[in-house]
């Protein structure tokens, strides 16, 4: 069985700090709060391949699929 996916443990990680304060005007990548109530069009970005829009654009595939998974499983803390 597999782990569920952890926003603390798998996902911040991810973003860069050159990422999070691209989007600090909309909102904090290191905050989970704000990447639950925006992981859907996160998620979207992530995978049409328009976001993040910095020297790591576009993520590679494993990421977005793991961001995707931990949005289908509920966006856990």
């Amino acid at each position: 069985m597999n782990r569920k996916v952890s926003y603390k443990l798998h996902i911040q990680p991810l973003f860069t700090e050159s990422q999070r304060q691209c989007m600090l005007d909309t909102f904090d990548l290191k905050k989970y709060e704000d990447v639950k109530q925006w992981s859907v069009q996160i998620g979207q970005r992530l995978t049409d391949k328009t976001m993040p829009a910095d020297e790591t654009n576009p993520w590679p595939d494993e990421w977005i699929a793991l961001f995707n998974r931990w949005i289908e499983e509920g966006c856990s803390p």
